[in-house]
């Protein structure tokens, strides 16, 4: 669960111009935040009418959308990822009381007019290293603007206020493979206590709600069927546009070859 729509990674970017100073793309980007702002805020608070959840907004600070379009853990595997690549400059969030809102709640995003770019659902039934476990959009907005709706449980929310999000921020920008001994030891230490806590979390959830992890995964299974249809139907227009550039390119070498043939009589 969880993929890309349409496009590759590298080729989905905020409508900023590339060719600016890091500081002006920065700026692009907070000005598509403040138009995009209250369309967001006015689809939360239907949402949170609707189904009692609690939501808000967020903008990420220009510091940390520098640090983050030149960490060396991204571009360890994307290289060309900078500014235009970030998708979270302006986020949101739903607390989820119980994962089997999140199909309702994808059928509102899907109405709501939001393009979906990329689902991430996995996340729930298989953590990361820290052990946090999320379901997440990546949208495109009106304005082209590209950002992040996020979805945690209750429970996850609370432990990561409580303590584990500042673990998470001791180490972000860190590279264990040059840590010291003494360091790495530390860095694992804290990785576990992460870990530990979030699973704690995810228990007094499944308590809470009397659900197995096969309930979770039908109600995950079913948000990303919401999107099957455009993901096929983006699919197809993707298939046709390489299609369409190879007949172009097959066109453009019958006139090179026609021209040769000319030059040759």
């Amino acid at each position: 669960m969880g993929k890309l729509i349409d496009q590759d990674d590298e080729d989905i970017v905020n409508p900023i111009d590339r060719a600016a100073k890091e500081e002006e793309k920065v700026k692009a980007l907070s000005r598509l935040s403040l138009e995009n702002e209250p369309k967001v805020k006015e689809f939360l608070e239907k949402l949170d009418s609707k189904y009692g959840t609690e939501s808000k907004t967020s903008f990420k600070a220009p510091e940390k959308i520098l640090e983050k379009a030149s960490r060396p853990s991204i571009r360890a595997n994307k290289p060309w990822h900078d500014v235009e690549h970030v998708r979270d400059s302006f986020r949101f969030k739903t607390v989820l009381e119980n994962i089997e809102q999140l199909p309702q709640i994808a059928e509102d995003l899907k109405e709501a007019g939001f393009t979906v770019i990329k689902t991430d659902t996995d996340k729930v039934l298989r953590p990361g290293f820290w052990g946090w476990r999320i379901a997440a959009f990546d949208l495109k907005m009106p304005n082209g603007q590209l950002v992040e709706y996020y979805l945690p449980l209750r429970e996850l929310e609370e432990a990561k206020k409580n303590g584990n999000h500042e673990l998470f921020e001791k180490w972000r920008n860190e590279d264990p493979e040059t840590m010291s001994k003494e360091k790495q030891r530390e860095y694992l230490s804290d990785a576990y206590d992460s870990y530990d806590k979030y699973e704690g979390a995810w228990q007094k959830y499944l308590e809470r709600t009397k659900q197995k992890p096969e309930q979770v995964k039908a109600a995950l299974e079913a948000a990303e069927k919401v999107f099957e249809k455009d993901r096929a139907k983006q699919q197809e227009n993707k298939m046709l546009k390489k299609s369409e550039s190879k007949l172009i390119r097959k066109i453009k070498e019958r006139k090179e070859k026609a021209k040769e043939d000319d030059l040759l009589r």
